[in-house]
């Protein structure tokens, strides 16, 4: 009883901080002197953690990128109407604290300075440094293609986040303070999830100023479709993530006797609220990647000849689509719950839809780019101009033509910049990761490192259709399980 007291006490504090965090974002937004002064404050506190509580920093840096989505939840507004986003102000100032120390280092003991060393015995460094490699080349091809600057800048930056693999090496988190963040961060997002659909469902009087806090902190989208509102939050991979956690530890949680235990109803609860999140996210890149994802869990059982683990999977599924229903169902009106069947099945036949239409219509331009440089890309920032059926982009431009350098076509995306190199690297950095993380799963037995198999499966399934292994949502995932898998040295 103890140790459920702790848990519920635990989850309990979490909330408290998640509503206070989301009430000081959105207060922020109505009143910019006050966010102006809660995002120096905060900028102050990262300082200071990162100076005396380098640790705590870290996690604090690892929660913002799950809870903070595109790094917007607090930011800075400037006089010209730009914004500066919290997440870099805040890796910024960890960054710089920790270069600081790893200089320092340098200067004291060189070649065995321990943050050095710590990167040069990492045994995943080559794939690393290879990946690395492909990126610098990447930034030289903008260059020699003579790509916008901005648009490059804006391009790259987001592969910066490789960086924090090196205090990620130095201050290594633990197995449950890396279960714990992944655990939290998603609930908090789900928890968003649940109770944006309530108020947008309900059309209280507030939801026209809560979307525009949606938008100015491009935390997530708020859309309807046929009467039915969506809520997609960039940031909900981690709630696919951590459910497939969850599910890979099913077979050691439904044992014979587990419905008499309050503690796994409340696992199987939580499981069930980050499905019911996934669905109303409506990505049909996320239910592609975790159909997938699950499908390929067979590998375990096939391997382990555990035909038991099969049937508690099974029943982990059933029992968490039960709940992830009832959950969505608590919160909408009756008038949505009719539309509910419709929506679902709309969402998955409907091929003639704007963001379908413009993804594929893409495609014939993108592989027109992507031919003139195969092997090396045309590096960071490079474009492409096609037709789009986006009503936003036909609003401004009635032909619908639109030239960009973002792509939802993750390795398409890849491939253009940094050439079929870049693809490879990617892709051989996840093989070894994959293949490390499935060995010990196998060896120890362990649903833990199962789950992280499953995860970066489902990372690079969902790629294909929303790029994610090129943003700190995905990089940030893919660096701390890396270090994980290396300091517990099980493969």
């Amino acid at each position: 009883m103890f140790k459920l007291n702790s848990q519920l006490k635990t989850i309990l504090i979490f909330l408290l901080a998640f509503f206070a965090i989301e009430i000081i974002s959105f207060y922020g937004f109505l009143n910019p002197i006050f966010l102006k002064s809660v995002f120096i404050g905060g900028a102050l506190l990262v300082l200071y953690l990162s100076i005396y509580k380098p640790k705590l920093a870290l996690s604090v840096v690892l929660l913002e990128l799950i809870i903070g989505s595109k790094g917007y939840l607090f930011y800075f507004p400037l006089a010209n109407g730009q914004l500066i986003p919290g997440r870099i102000v805040i890796w910024s100032l960890f960054m710089l604290v920790f270069l600081g120390h790893f200089i320092k280092q340098l200067w004291q003991y060189g070649k065995e300075a321990p943050y050095l060393k710590n990167l040069l015995n990492f045994d995943f460094f080559k794939p690393y440094l290879f990946l690395a490699l492909t990126i610098i080349l990447g930034i030289i091809s903008a260059f020699i293609y003579q790509n916008n600057f901005i648009n490059i800048f804006l391009d790259f930056n987001n592969w910066l986040y490789f960086l924090l693999l090196i205090p990620l090496l130095s201050f290594r988190l633990s197995r449950r303070e890396y279960r714990l963040i992944i655990t939290f961060g998603a609930l908090a997002v789900a928890l968003k999830t649940f109770a944006l659909l309530f108020i947008f469902s309900h059309q209280f009087y507030i939801a026209p100023t809560v979307y525009e806090w949606l938008r100015k902190t491009l935390v997530g989208e708020m859309t309807v479709l046929n009467g039915w509102n969506r809520v997609f939050i960039q940031a909900q991979n981690f709630v696919a993530i951590a459910y497939l956690f969850f599910f890979a530890k099913s077979r050691v949680m439904l044992k014979r006797d587990f419905y008499k235990k309050i503690s796994s109803w409340l696992y199987l609860l939580v499981s069930g609220i980050f499905l019911g999140t996934i669905i109303i996210s409506l990505s049909r890149s996320f239910w592609v990647g975790l159909a997938v994802a699950l499908i390929l869990s067979l590998f375990f059982i096939i391997k382990r000849k555990d035909l038991v683990a099969l049937k508690r999977n099974i029943l982990f599924i059933i029992i968490s689509t039960i709940i992830a229903v009832v959950a969505i169902f608590a919160v909408i009106p009756s008038k949505a719950q009719e539309q509910f069947d419709e929506q679902i099945s709309s969402r998955v036949n409907d091929k003639s839809e704007a963001a379908v239409s413009s993804r594929w219509s893409l495609l014939p331009p993108l592989f027109k780019e992507i031919i003139k440089n195969p092997i090396t890309g045309q590096g960071f920032g490079a474009t492409v101009t096609y037709i789009s059926s986006d009503p936003r982009i036909v609003e401004q431009n009635e032909s619908g033509l639109y030239t960009t350098y973002a792509f939802e076509w993750g390795y398409f995306d890849m491939w253009l910049k940094l050439g079929i190199i870049g693809v490879f690297a990617y892709l051989f950095l996840l093989f070894l990761l994959i293949f490390s993380a499935g060995k010990a799963a196998l060896k120890n037995d362990d649903y833990f490192y199962e789950g992280m198999v499953l995860a970066f499966l489902f990372l690079a399934v969902t790629h294909f259709f929303t790029p994610y292994l090129n943003h700190p949502l995905g990089i940030g995932f893919i660096i701390t399980s890396s270090c994980l898998i290396f300091k517990n040295k099980v493969y």
